[in-house]
């Protein structure tokens, strides 16, 4: 405010000066032009007739003085009647005299003056003398003082407007910062940009507008690196990703697969809410692959121990019942006993082992048999079966996860039928295209309310069922490009998975 005053202040100065001079010179070319002027300077006495008409013009235009001069600088006329006849003071008046016209800012006796000169010509155009018209020179601090009268009431109420005009805003930001300083907000910048790209699961956020606004590293491998996704509609980038939609519904979406460029993930997807406002919406996600893997290692695992267990529990209990034949001296019974049961395990366990020749699988097959046994359940691995490798896509753990939960599954579906019914039926296959698994079980069948939705994520008919196992089951084998059919009514449920030898990258 106090440059804007200055400036203000000189401005209005010199604007001032500027309109007084051209004031002046227009009431000196006038003048100068004058018939009655001109012919006065033709009298023997020009004093006597320019006098009463410098004093005319003086009071119609407010001229501190109008002076007739003659061509030696004398005045022939002046506000002080006792200084006519005497020499115009100033010595500016030179140039009037040999014909020019101008404006100039000096000293004479009545004070500082803006005055202007013209030369007076007769008809004959031949100079006689000049004509001087002044005006004195305002005293701008007047003026401003006038005009600050006027700021005087205007800037204090426009000062209160803006302090309070400034709290609103200040607080306003400050709302919409919650509270946080520049600082704190560069601290929280860094922060988030650190912790984006720590994480190991991508990130993509989106606005309003359905305009990406955050894409961290782990993001764009999905992503063609040439491709710039920030400010892009996620319409155009990720068609498929349902964020519009979760912000319209305002619904979160979690543990969802999907597609990027090929690429199966497992994505999470919520809306970003601030004060009851829907402001974006954020995806988290991460390959398929990694969370596939995990899984099926502690899932896998979990299966082959289990397996492994009941094996030893059937052992130890084999043991007992010839622990106890011998202890009552039945060592004949015992014999029969020991044949009989090495017969029926060499039997399972050689037909097992001619003909599955991955290990991890033949013991899964081994422990299941084991385990299916203890709950009296008819556990049959058909006679056809065979399995001569795994392939990468589709290895042990994979396979663990796919024909463990079947089994499991159908042990479940056969625990509360009547014994003649407690009967699973396994067959594996493999030509040079394709593997097949097929889990057959004589239970009651799938609720048709669930037959829809069997594969999502959460959905179980189990009493203390996760809802998982079919999902990882799904999705291992849409990795391994395979296909899951089943079929079910009262009488059973019989799941077939086709597992191709080789995939198409």
């Amino acid at each position: 405010m106090a440059v804007a005053m200055s400036i203000f202040y000189f401005s209005i100065n010199d604007s001032i000066e500027e309109q007084i001079a051209a004031q002046a010179m227009d009431i000196a070319q006038m003048t100068s032009a004058r018939a009655d002027v001109i012919n006065a300077y033709k009298e023997k006495n020009p004093a006597d007739k320019l006098q009463p008409i410098a004093s005319e013009i003086q009071r119609k235009t407010h001229a501190a003085f109008v002076v007739f001069l003659d061509m030696k600088g004398f005045r022939y006329s002046h506000p002080r009647p006792d200084l006519i006849g005497k020499r115009f003071t100033g010595g500016d008046e030179g140039p009037a005299l040999m014909g020019d016209s101008y404006t100039s800012k000096t000293v004479g006796i009545s004070g500082p003056s803006i005055r202007a000169f013209v030369p007076v010509y007769n008809f004959k155009q031949e100079q006689v003398g000049a004509v001087a018209v002044g005006f004195f020179q305002p005293d701008i601090n007047e003026i401003m003082a006038k005009i600050y009268d006027i700021f005087y009431t205007v800037i204090p109420v426009g000062l209160i407007t803006v302090v309070v005009l400034s709290l609103l805003l200040s607080n306003n930001i400050k709302n919409t910062l919650f509270g946080m300083e520049p600082r704190e907000i560069a601290t929280l910048l860094k922060e988030r940009e650190a912790t984006l790209e720590s994480v190991r699961e991508g990130i993509i956020a989106i606005d309003k507008d359905c305009r990406v606004t955050v894409v961290n590293q782990s993001a764009k491998k999905f992503f063609n690196p040439d491709v710039n996704l920030i400010g892009e509609s996620i319409h155009k980038v990720l068609p498929e990703s349902r964020l519009p939609i979760v912000m319209e519904n305002r619904q979160a979406e979690f543990d969802q697969p999907m597609m990027i460029n090929n690429k199966a993930i497992i994505t999470n997807r919520i809306p970003m809410i601030v004060n009851g406002e829907v402001v974006g919406a954020l995806a988290t996600f991460r390959d398929l692959t990694d969370v596939n893997n995990l899984a099926e290692e502690l899932t896998g695992v979990k299966k082959i121990v289990n397996a492994l267990r009941a094996k030893t529990h059937e052992f130890m209990n084999k043991m007992h019942v010839v622990s106890g034949l011998i202890q009552l001296g039945d060592y004949e019974e015992a014999q029969k006993y020991i044949i009989n049961l090495t017969n029926k395990e060499q039997s399972l366990i050689g037909f097992i082992v001619d003909n599955i020749k991955n290990p991890a699988a033949a013991g899964l097959l081994v422990g299941k048999s084991s385990e299916a046994e203890e709950l009296n359940i008819d556990f049959q691995v058909d006679k056809n079966s065979n399995l001569h490798f795994l392939p990468e896509h589709f290895n042990e753990n994979a396979f663990a996860v796919v024909l463990g939960n079947l089994v499991e599954n159908a042990f479940q579906a056969v625990a509360e039928v009547p014994p003649q019914r407690k009967k699973v039926e396994v067959l594996i296959t493999q030509n040079d295209q394709h593997i097949t698994l097929q889990v057959k079980d004589y239970g009651t069948g799938i609720d048709e309310s669930v037959i829809e939705k069997i594969f999502n994520p959460g959905i179980t008919t189990k009493k203390t069922g996760s809802g998982y196992g079919l999902s990882n089951l799904y999705s291992r084998v849409q990795m391994a490009q395979g296909s899951v059919d089943f079929n079910t009514n009262e009488n059973g449920t019989t799941f077939k998975i086709t597992i191709p030898n080789e995939i198409n990258n």
